[in-house]
């Protein structure tokens, strides 16, 4: 049960992660360049799904690198 409450919870993360940079990349790009809205719009959304892309591999990277840096120090003895 957790286990799909946590991948609902990752698809909504991904979801809302590509509303906010598809709407920042819309808005940046609607001041600085002078184009179609359509077009504007279609490259917006294409710099939204690579930009949630990026952003996942960088966190399951900085989770991989975690986890090679605790994997070195050996936990204490028990008593």
């Amino acid at each position: 049960m957790i286990e799909i409450l946590g991948k609902i919870l990752s698809r909504l993360v991904n979801v809302a992660l590509f509303i906010i940079i598809t709407i920042l990349a819309l808005v940046f790009l609607r001041e600085n360049v002078e184009m179609n809205l359509a077009l504007i719009a279609l490259i917006a959304m294409i710099i939204g799904i690579v930009g949630t892309l990026a952003v996942r591999y960088l966190f399951k990277l900085l989770q991989w690198i975690g986890g090679v840096f605790s994997r070195r120090r050996q936990p204490p003895p028990a008593s």
